[in-house]
């Protein structure tokens, strides 16, 4: 139950990420190098800038899928205060800076800091470049759950289908089904997710496309056990008796009969498929930056583990770990609920 709850919780804070975040930007990628490689909790100040850029109005679902840009820039300060030539800003630096009114987003006579400033926390600190990691970390989630959920699907789809097929009819149907299932269970899957990356390109399509293709294995052999078994029935002979079509006794009475299985093996592989891309985006084989993943993250700023700022590289490890062990034990509880025996 605690981990179908976190599930449930990271999936709408994935679904309503930029709702959510502190960084609205698309791919939370705004960079503030005076602010960079701050502590968790910390919070600044900062006045609105006109950025000069025309922004297209976009609607309110597209936000909330993939945020918007902002008309200003926010430039984070310590201290401000008006003098004859304009404002005169003190960075987190100890940099003192002028910036005329002209440039203020709502550029007046008279300064307003309450108009013309706008203040950011930082719940979880700033990375090297000095992007809000909590803001990154949240849409780095919704990476992992959208790869991990379609690939699911197809390897669901995929192994569904093979293992059924072969369990079902046997004979040389199913020697071709167990020799392909030896073929592909010899082939480390890292290495066959990188051959199928490197042959087609990074990108996230092809990166749930390889590790969908690569996890139907466990679930063709679980399908194709549970069909053996289930085929030998009452109910599936009379079906045979009375004409029905082969097909139609496979997929419309003998797979509702072993959803249970199905939905064990689709949350081990909902896991697997999360530490799989986490694994390609550390290594640089994942998602192109600046799209924040999990992984990709823990490649920037591992290094900082030993050198004081050790939450830039334990935060995301750390997430990648629960979501790993929630849908384990997501799977755990589904086997139990179903009473489901590993069947060859």
């Amino acid at each position: 139950m605690g981990g179908l709850l976190f599930i449930v919780f990271t999936t709408l804070l994935s679904i309503f990420a930029y709702v959510l975040i502190g960084d609205q930007s698309p791919n939370a990628n705004d960079q503030k190098a005076e602010i960079a490689l701050k502590s968790p909790g910390f919070s600044s100040n900062g006045i609105l800038l006109n950025n000069n850029r025309y922004v297209d109005q976009v609607s309110l679902l597209d936000k909330i899928i993939f945020g918007a840009e902002k008309p200003y820039d926010w430039y984070p300060i310590q201290e401000v205060k008006k003098v004859e030539e304009g404002l005169e800003v003190t960075t987190h630096y100890g940099i003192q800076k002028i910036i005329p009114l002209k440039d203020l987003f709502h550029p007046v006579e008279q300064f307003d800091l309450i108009k013309h400033t706008k203040e950011r926390m930082f719940w979880l600190g700033t990375d090297r470049y000095g992007r809000s990691i909590s803001s990154r970390l949240i849409l780095g989630i919704r990476i992992s759950l959208f790869v991990g959920l379609l690939a699911v699907i197809i390897s669901l789809g995929v192994g569904v289908c093979i293992g059924g097929i072969g369990g079902y009819f046997g004979g040389w149907v199913d020697r071709v089904v167990m020799y392909l299932i030896n073929v592909m269970w010899s082939i480390p899957t890292l290495l066959l997710v990188f051959a199928i990356v490197l042959a087609f390109g990074r990108g996230l399509g092809v990166i749930f496309l390889a590790v969908g293709l690569t996890m139907w294995v466990d679930v063709a052999r679980i399908v194709r056990g549970q069909v053996k078994k289930i085929k030998e029935e009452q109910f599936v002979q009379a079906a045979k008796s009375i004409g029905v079509k082969e097909l139609r006794i496979l997929f419309r009475h003998i797979l509702p009969n072993i959803v249970g299985p199905i939905l064990v093996i689709g949350a081990a592989n909902f896991a697997t498929a999360i530490l799989i891309e986490a694994g390609l985006s550390y290594l640089g084989f994942g998602v192109r930056p600046p799209t924040p993943s999990i992984g990709n993250m823990l490649n920037e700023h591992y290094g900082y583990a030993i050198t004081g700022k050790p939450a830039l590289a334990l935060v995301p490890a750390f997430t990648i770990m629960l979501m790993v062990l929630s849908f384990n034990l997501l799977g755990s509880g589904l086997r139990d609920v179903f009473d489901v025996k590993d069947t060859n």
